[in-house]
């Protein structure tokens, strides 16, 4: 594949990150930023998913629609593919309706048995759990204690899921509140634990200005570090697999560099995608953890993301 193919979507990937790296942070009055629930509004803030109320409040102890709870999860996974309207209460031109599209096409929005969506009502802790867990698909772990209170059958599952993975966590006597809202500040609580933290700033590489020879050289390094370092360094097997996909492209390239890695780099992403929020974090941290800096936007150009492109 030509190199100027390669920029146009490494160079897309460093202007959303930079994008997000740049949001203007304001310290709210009514979040206290030492707190637990203060440090994760602070750090969703600062990632760009959330922002307060225009008098400059954040008011954690507000609820949530599920409208704007869905506005909040496309942000943070870049969902932007729409699906046709599945939903009678779901109407166009709403602020909320190409969010609640792109939730269905991304498969964490079912809707109700009348097949609504309910945009407007509250959402609550334990419709929260499902829709995270349908995303993340996390797996129940042994955690010790037993939630006490009434959880909805439908959503027993992906309560236990998500609590046993210290998502949430229970209250005195097991009590878990599944059927109450959720707050604005427990929302932020529970997602903030999807952000792999990277403390680095992702520099734009010009691959039409690197050399061939050079390029050979950083590419060269980099399997060296996946093979010496990354992969032994993987705990699941799913890991290992993505780790040793991505390898092999590079590799294919090393030998060819006219060969078409897309195709694998769009099945590597699909079995990214399948690993669970504590497999892929596993990944995404050896990498940032191993792999220069200077190097990332390179390889994660074998590690085709579709949002990049969108």
């Amino acid at each position: 594949m030509k190199l100027r193919k390669i920029l146009r979507r490494v160079t897309s990937m460093c202007i959303i990150l930079s994008l997000v790296a740049s949001v203007s942070v304001f310290a709210f009055p009514d979040v206290d930023e030492s707190s637990k629930i203060g440090k994760a509004i602070v750090k969703m803030q600062e990632a760009g998913y959330i922002r307060g109320f225009e008098d400059g409040t954040f008011r954690p102890d507000a609820t949530l629609t599920r409208a704007e709870f869905v506005t909040i999860i496309n942000k943070m996974y870049g969902f932007k593919v729409e699906t046709e309207n599945v939903f009678a209460d779901v109407i166009p031109g709403e602020w909320y309706y190409k969010d609640v599209l792109c939730g269905v096409q991304a498969g964490y929005i079912k809707g109700h048995d009348d097949k609504t969506f309910r945009p407007n009502d509250t959402v609550t802790r334990e419709q929260v759990c499902v829709m995270m867990n349908r995303i993340l698909n996390v797996e129940l772990i042994p955690y010790g204690k037993k939630i006490t209170d009434t959880v909805s059958d439908w959503a027993k599952d992906s309560v236990e899921k998500l609590v046993s993975n210290r998502f949430f966590t229970l209250e005195e006597g097991g009590k878990f509140r599944a059927l109450q809202p959720i707050t604005r500040g427990e929302t932020c609580e529970a997602l903030e634990k999807c952000i792999v933290d990277v403390p680095i700033e992702i520099v734009p590489v010009d691959l039409e200005n690197i050399v061939r020879e050079e390029l050979e050289e950083r590419l060269s390094g980099m399997i060296e570090v996946m093979e010496s370092t990354i992969i032994p360094g993987c705990t699941y097997e799913g890991t290992i697999d993505v780790a040793k996909r991505i390898t092999e492209s590079m590799k294919k390239y090393l030998e060819d560099e006219n060969y078409d890695y897309m195709e694998d780099a769009k099945a590597t992403y699909q079995v990214y995608k399948k690993l669970g929020y504590a497999k892929a974090g596993e990944l995404k941290q050896l990498i940032f953890d191993n792999i220069e800096t200077e190097n990332i936007s390179i390889l994660f150009d074998f590690f085709y993301t579709p949002e990049i492109d969108s």
